[in-house]
């Protein structure tokens, strides 16, 4: 199952290493799955050299080959786009607890 990991960012780097952390913690534990997060997929990309709207668009792609949703932060605009994206297409969203 790929599973899409989702963490707020807004440009600060801090966000980035606690997404890495969060997604390598996950990935180690459950050699099962695939974990993918946005911030490091599209961690080539300066934050907002595309435009807002063009970035989420790539997260969502990335998130509509996913089997599964984690949120592991504070639900930002963009975080919460990518959970009205998941239960729009009935996809189960898990909510992480502790993730600081």
């Amino acid at each position: 199952m790929t599973i899409y990991v989702s963490h707020c960012f807004g440009g600060n780097p801090e966000n980035l290493e606690r997404a890495k952390k969060i997604t390598h913690d996950l990935q180690v534990a459950d050699l099962e799955n695939t974990y993918i997060c946005p911030l490091l997929a599209l961690s080539h990309l300066q934050y907002g050299e595309l435009g807002y709207d063009d970035e989420m668009n790539l997260c969502i792609d990335l998130l509509s080959i996913a089997d599964k949703l984690i949120v592991a932060s504070d639900i930002s605009k963009g975080v919460s786009r990518e959970i009205d994206f998941a239960n729009l297409v009935g996809m189960e969203v898990e909510y992480l607890e502790d993730t600081e």
